[in-house]
């Protein structure tokens, strides 16, 4: 698995387009609350945060949902880092800034290759499992 993360309008879906260029790929675009896992084949799983936001599932059956279901399978996860800035005001938006914190630490810790996408410029902050 590799996770592409940044903040909001700093590059990272045209990152993972250049990645992909020349490679057959499916998005899901989980901004409508949808999220169905194909069984095989790359994958590349954007806007993450605005699923978890809609699911009726609670934070755990969601992060487990998740986790099981790229299990064995070729998934980019593009992440956008809300957990920067300014604490929001609304008790369901902090809410929802904690539980993307806390799926985004999993998701980084099984990741192979972790790279930070930031006005453009990629950082790798991990590689094949490894802190660099």
């Amino acid at each position: 698995m590799r996770v592409v993360i940044g903040g909001a309008h700093n590059g990272k879906r045209e990152y993972v387009k250049r990645l992909l260029e020349n490679i057959q790929y499916q998005w899901i675009d989980c901004s409508a609350g949808d999220l169905k896992f194909p069984p095989d084949g790359k994958v590349v799983i954007d806007r993450i945060e605005q699923w978890l936001a809609q699911t009726d599932l609670s934070e755990a059956e969601a992060v487990e949902f998740i986790m099981k279901s790229i299990e064995g399978k070729d998934v980019i996860f593009i992440l956008t880092d809300i957990g920067r800035g300014i604490v929001p005001m609304d008790a369901e938006q902090r809410m929802l800034r904690d539980a993307c914190g806390r799926l985004y630490q999993r998701l980084i810790a099984q990741a192979d290759d972790v790279t930070r996408i930031w006005y453009g410029l990629a950082q790798t902050l991990k590689k094949r499992g490894e802190m660099i």
